[in-house]
């Protein structure tokens, strides 16, 4: 003999959870869940350079690189990046790129050009988790590597809170 059983919406939502809860406990889905505690490992600034250009040398100069002192909110912090290298059709700065090396991913842009943008130069605001140095890369079309990089001291808010 069969008996209805009613179960009240909350009755439902519970003995839902408790048998999801059980099946996940017992482990009948490896891999379903992801410790959150991955996220959170730093990336070095060598590995993330060396990722993405691997042994190329990144010569100082001809990038221009302005940020605050001082950013009073690291939710915010603005940045120009400018470059005096040429932008001929066989000679230009193909990339540019921004660094934060405090966060957890120091990547954290990438922006492309072309001879017909006519100068070198991205306007941006990117967040810091901390106090440490903004590097800015520039790629040219021949592939040669140029940086510059200052310290920004940041008081509030940022990646970390």
């Amino acid at each position: 003999m069969r008996e209805n059983i009613k179960l009240s919406r909350r009755g439902f939502i519970k003995a839902t959870g408790a048998a999801c809860t059980a099946v996940l406990m017992a482990g009948a889905l490896p891999g379903f869940l992801k410790p959150v505690m991955a996220a959170e490992e730093q990336i070095d600034i060598k590995d993330a350079l060396k990722k993405l250009f691997g042994d190329k040398k990144i010569e100082t100069g001809h990038v221009d690189l302005d940020v605050p002192i001082i950013a009073e909110n690291g939710a915010v912090v603005p940045v120009t990046v400018t470059s005096d290298l040429p932008m001929a059709a066989g000679d230009y700065v193909k990339n540019i790129y921004v660094f934060s090396e405090g966060n957890l991913n120091p990547f954290v842009a990438k922006v492309g050009l072309t001879s017909a943008n006519g100068k070198a130069e991205i306007a941006t605001r990117i967040k810091m988790r901390k106090t440490s140095n903004v590097r800015a890369v520039v790629e040219t079309s021949k592939g040669n590597l140029y940086q510059n990089m200052k310290e920004v001291k940041v008081t509030v808010g940022g990646c970390g809170g």
